[in-house]
């Protein structure tokens, strides 16, 4: 299953984006060659993750994956943002562009996605540590 879902991601995640931006690169190839990199990083941190929870499916590994994917990607979208100030030059124009809403809406996504990785995790601990406690028996 692993080996599907990471596919999938492939795919979604990765061939397709970087097909629609090399055909819309060619009308700016210097706004979205650049981009090509962090597509690429994004996709790379995404399949990795995915891979590796799917493989640890059902111990606590997978949930500490889901926290760490989480926490990397929230560094990730500020990094690729640049704090959510695009600043580029295109053809003797300067662009400067303030993405800081679209950054703290990824950022807001990614803070409830890590607090539901890490309730997840809480409550695998939780059902662990109540399959080891002894079933009582009744009393006659």
């Amino acid at each position: 299953m692993a080996i599907v879902k990471g596919v999938l991601y492939f795919v979604f995640f990765y061939a397709l984006p970087v097909f629609v931006v090399t055909q819309v690169s060619q009308f700016a190839p210097d706004i979205f060659s650049r981009y090509l990199e962090v597509l690429q990083a994004f996709a790379a941190i995404l399949i990795f993750f995915v891979v590796a929870a799917e493989l640890t499916r059902g111990t606590i590994f997978q949930h500490a994956l889901n926290v760490g994917k989480a926490i990397v990607l929230l560094v990730f979208f500020v990094l690729a943002f640049s704090g959510g100030i695009i600043d580029t030059t295109v053809r003797g124009i300067h662009i400067r562009a303030d993405l800081t809403v679209y950054l703290l809406m990824l950022i807001t996504i990614d803070l409830i996605g890590l607090a539901k990785s890490l309730l997840q995790a809480v409550d695998f601990m939780h059902e662990k540590a109540e399959q080891q406690l002894p079933t009582p028996r009744p009393v006659d």
